[in-house]
């Protein structure tokens, strides 16, 4: 349907059709405008390859208070995403339900609704239905609208939506199902998708390039189904291979914001490339004007209808390719449950363990808020160190054993430590001396040239390039004193401050233990 179809009614706002249907034009996305259909009881629309629907007849209230429902309404969708219809009709019909089982029947009005009766709803909803119901409700107020009394709406103000701030359960607690990857998952689902040739199906070399696509940018799926076809810059290099970009179009507070430009691997871009050669991919491209599609195994797929991939769609594809493959994570010993937030929880858990900023993980994964990123921050760390330890018996550092030693250890095992001695005071927990100072113990050295401005010792084995692991130290004594450090700094620390000091300390842990363990392969080798 195109807007010249449409007249527009000035004093409503709204858009009428020939045949008598009226519209919202939703800008949400100023650059793809969407219309809503408002006509009759069931409101509609296609967005994000989905129909989004909102049936009013099923709101158990009266015809003059869902007037005033629909009124407030029409106003929101004509900036709010279209998700935002579907949403409403899920929270208005739980409001008015729970609403009619505590026996409270509205009326034409919320003006029964008081504090207690408020407040038991109140705690029947999730934090979504809390906000989007009070919302309604204060602006129902300061309109003066449907019976909704304005000190009540002071009132539910000053309520807190959440009962208190939830993290990415899933992410902090390692969930082997939905949370992040191993590194030695990581790999295998890694090396899959970057295997493929043109006699695989279309469905399944699009599946791969969707799969990589989203290892390699960490963005959201719908904003990867959602790149115009023409969306791969390539940018061509006189002295080496060209680059390739890109435009991903943002998503969720930030639609309608100038797409951003993501640099990807030579070998994705020319991976893309092929894929867009292949007929049926090129049909479907051309067709929805999509860069990601994602072709049927038998005829045109159901989601072509709707404009783009929807996320079940995406979400089902790289399940089936896995499973079909038989791809058994050395974690779990089943099949590899792979799916398009579990490969940006790894990408932001990843970007935690190498001591990336908050900031910086949010502006790479596009989070509207900084805060949301301490899921990251908290998984790499030993809020679930207790556990894990009751559960394994392991000790300091064993957490992170099962990761890639890319993330710690990063400097060199060698017998010649030059002039710049790295000492620790020497700790033996095991064999504690009596009123003895503690002695220094030569760890290693510094290849740096000049001044260092990290610390050492904890800059050393935490991934810097420039420390000499001397091969001849017993860095087993390291251990002991990270161990002893971190019982000295738990007793002076508490509650939130002694999580955040294990994490550092089970980090340093794991580098030296791979430190350790590196020292002993050179000198086997050598024996040999």
């Amino acid at each position: 349907m195109g807007r010249s179809e449409l007249t527009e009614e000035f004093e409503t706002g709204l858009f009428r059709h020939p045949n008598g249907r009226v519209f919202i034009r939703c800008e949400f996305n100023p650059e793809e405008p969407v219309w809503i259909d408002v006509s009759g009881d069931s409101w509609s629309a296609t967005y994000g390859g989905t129909q989004q629907v909102f049936d009013w007849s099923k709101i158990d209230a009266s015809p003059k208070l869902i007037s005033s429902l629909q009124d407030i309404l029409k106003d929101r969708l004509r900036t709010n995403s279209p998700f935002y219809l579907s949403r409403c009709g899920l929270s208005l019909r739980k409001f008015f339900r729970i609403s009619t089982d505590m026996g409270l029947v509205l009326g034409d009005s919320f003006a029964l609704l008081d504090t207690p009766s408020f407040l038991e709803i109140w705690s029947n909803l999730t934090s979504f239905d809390r906000s989007l119901i009070r919302s309604i409700y204060v602006e129902c107020a300061e309109k003066n609208i449907a019976g909704a009394d304005y000190g009540l709406a002071q009132e539910i103000k000053d309520w807190k939506a959440r009962n208190d701030v939830v993290q990415l359960r899933d992410v902090v607690q390692w969930n082997p199902e939905q949370g992040a990857f191993t590194s030695a998952e990581w790999e295998i689902v890694r090396g899959f998708l970057e295997k493929w040739n043109p006699d695989e199906h279309p469905h399944i070399i699009a599946s791969k390039i969707f799969g990589r696509i989203m290892t390699e940018t960490l963005k959201r799926p719908s904003q990867i189904w959602a790149m115009p076809k023409n969306a791969l810059w390539e940018v061509p290099s006189s002295d080496g291979p060209n680059e390739y970009f890109l435009r991903i179009p943002k998503a969720k507070f930030q639609t309608g914001a100038r797409p951003g430009v993501w640099q990807i691997t030579e070998s994705l871009g020319r991976a893309i490339k092929e894929y867009s050669q292949i007929p049926a991919i090129r049909i479907l491209q051309e067709r929805v004007n999509r860069l990601a599609v994602l072709p049927g195994r038998q005829g045109t797929p159901r989601w072509v209808q709707h404009g783009q991939v929807d996320s079940h769609s995406g979400r089902t594809c790289l399940r089936t390719l896995v499973r079909n493959a038989r791809l058994i994570s050395p974690r779990t010993g089943e099949v590899i449950n792979l799916t398009p937030y579990r490969i940006r929880h790894t990408g932001g858990t990843a970007m935690a363990l190498q001591g990336i900023p908050r900031e910086q993980i949010q502006e790479i994964l596009e989070h509207d808020s900084p805060f949301t990123c301490d899921a990251y921050i908290q998984a790499v760390g030993s809020d679930l160190v207790p556990a894990l330890e009751k559960a394994t018996d392991r000790g300091v550092g064993e957490v992170f054993a099962i990761l890639s030693e890319a993330y710690f250890f990063k400097g060199t095992i060698t017998a010649d430590i030059g002039k710049k001695a790295i000492t620790i005071p020497t700790v033996n927990l095991h064999e504690p001396s009596v009123d003895a100072p503690p002695m220094p113990a030569v760890v290693g050295g510094c290849r740096k040239q000049g001044a260092c401005t990290k610390h050492p010792f904890w800059a050393c084995y935490n991934g810097c390039p420039y420390f000499l692991a001397w091969k001849d130290a017993d860095h087993r004594k390291s251990l002991d004193y990270v161990e002893s450090e971190l019982t000295r700094w738990g007793k002076a620390e508490g509650g939130r401050e002694r999580s955040k000091l294990s994490k550092d300390f089970d980090r340093i842990a794991a580098s030296i233990q791979e430190v350790v363990q590196q020292v002993e392969a050179v000198k086997g080798d050598a024996a040999e």
